[in-house]
């Protein structure tokens, strides 16, 4: 049959009637399809209001969150900011001025060897050597031959790249060893220099021998050389005039809840400046009432139906959906019965409200901004107290995106509709093949027997003609 299926379908004049026979018998098939399309349509628009709502949440976490202060943030400067940067106030409340200089930064220690002839062989006169070397708080032993494989004498710059060498690879981080040819007479000199600043990271010697001996013995710190003291290693600044000292240039223990970095040093008696960031108060509002709107925008995009035209989105028959931004700008200007006397006590009274569509703007800058600047504890609460109307659209809002809320029930029922349509749609495409195969056998055997009858009936005309009938 499969091969008189072929032929029909390529010849058989019964073929297109046989396809529109299937069309019609799909319909059923085609409304399942369309569905289920409506389902899917209605899992995308789900997903995005689901989207928006948690960004909405998240922005209130943020916007309430222990670790800022969105309401009351400070800001802060440097009157010199090429010798004093500050780095974090994560820690401060209020603001404040502090009375700064810096006599010095914190320095790495560098010890050199003296200068000596790179090409002799006198430091391997005093043959092998080792010696302990601390920096910080690590130690090790360093040990070094004065001859080569082949019982040749060293050189001294060959001595010198061993001990750099092996200084380097024991130390690892905690020191930066090399040897620099100093000049074009091959002279040579040693440069041992602590990773880090300070003085307790000062590079010390101890216990040397042989050819080590004549090395370390002979090494000078640099910052005694040029006339200072291993205590000038250290950072030495003032704050208020209480004198610091400090190992490291970055500081976040002079003043409690700031950090900040000497960058050098200064001729005279510089500021740092905490002040209040009413710009970033206003910005941290601004995030909020933007996700707020982004919220209802999509909600409104999902569940609109136009009166005319008859259109409407795929979650308009979702009432919890289309009326959760309804809810939460009711709430949003309902008082908070926490409020002290003569306390904000809704987002009203600071200048915010809403538009006819339903989003939220800030109505009274100047009232919003004098809010901040002057009563940023009260603004402050209208968002995080327990009763607070900015609480209150938070946990409404929540309910719809966490688990087992609102949104995951509608998902979760939308999921078995459209599984069950899938089984339906699966089933009658069995039925609809079945159903095109039994069409066009039976065509087939009509065009068959059509074509037979045609052949009988010419063979008698044939047979009548060649009579003479």
């Amino acid at each position: 049959m499969n091969s008189i299926s072929n032929l029909i379908q390529s010849s058989n004049p019964y073929s297109q009637f046989v396809d529109q026979l299937v069309l019609l018998e799909s319909q059923k098939k085609f409304r399942l399809e369309d569905q289920q399309s409506q389902l899917n349509d209605k899992q995308s628009a789900l997903s995005k209001v689901s989207s928006v709502i948690s960004d909405f949440t998240s922005q209130v976490d943020e916007l309430t969150s222990n670790t800022s202060d969105s309401f009351n943030p400070l800001t802060s400067s440097s009157s010199n900011e090429e010798a004093i940067r500050v780095d974090s106030i994560s820690g401060l409340k209020d603001p404040n001025t502090y009375d700064i200089s810096v006599s010095r930064k914190a320095s790495k220690d560098i010890m050199l060897s003296n200068v000596m002839d790179g090409t002799a062989t006198n430091l391997a006169g005093s043959g092998d050597g080792s010696v302990d070397i601390t920096i910080g708080d690590k130690t090790e032993t360093i040990s070094i031959s004065a001859t080569n494989g082949d019982g040749t004498d060293k050189t001294n710059k060959e001595i010198l790249e061993s001990f750099s060498t092996a200084i380097n690879d024991m130390l690892g981080e905690e020191s930066d060893s090399d040897v620099f040819e100093i000049d074009n007479d091959g002279n040579v000199q040693l440069s041992v220099k602590s990773a880090q600043t300070g003085y307790d990271e000062r590079v010390q010697f101890a216990n040397a021998t042989g050819a080590l001996t004549d090395i370390t013995n002979n090494m000078g710190h640099k910052v005694v050389d040029d006339g200072g003291t291993l205590n000038d290693l250290d950072a030495e600044f003032t704050v208020d005039g209480i004198t610091f000292t400090r190992g490291e240039n970055t500081v976040d223990d002079a003043i409690s809840g700031m950090t900040f970095s000497l960058l050098g040093s200064t001729t005279e008696q510089e500021q740092i400046t905490i002040d209040k960031d009413v710009e970033t108060a206003d910005s941290n509002i601004d995030d909020f009432i933007s996700k707020f709107n982004e919220m209802n925008k999509q909600i409104r995009q999902q569940t609109f139906i136009n009166g005319e035209t008859g259109n409407k989105g795929p979650l308009q028959d979702m009432r919890s959906i289309r009326n959760l931004t309804i809810n939460l700008r009711q709430t949003a200007l309902t008082d908070m019965a926490s409020a002290g006397a003569d306390e904000f006590n809704n987002l009203s009274e600071i200048g915010i409200g809403f538009e006819n569509n339903g989003n939220m703007k800030v109505e009274d800058s100047e009232l919003l901004k004098e809010a901040l600047t002057e009563r940023p504890n009260e603004v402050k609460n209208l968002f995080t107290n327990d009763d607070s109307p900015v609480t209150k659209m938070y946990e409404r809002a929540n309910t719809f995106t966490e688990t087992g809320g609102t949104i995951s029930s509608l998902e979760s029922g939308l999921d078995q509709k459209i599984d069950f349509l899938g089984n339906r749609i699966e089933s009658e495409s069995k039925y609809l093949e079945k159903y095109e195969e039994r069409q066009r056998e039976t065509f087939a055997e009509i065009y068959q027997m059509q074509q037979e009858g045609q052949r009988q009936l010419n063979a008698v005309m044939s047979q009548q003609s060649s009579l003479g009938l």
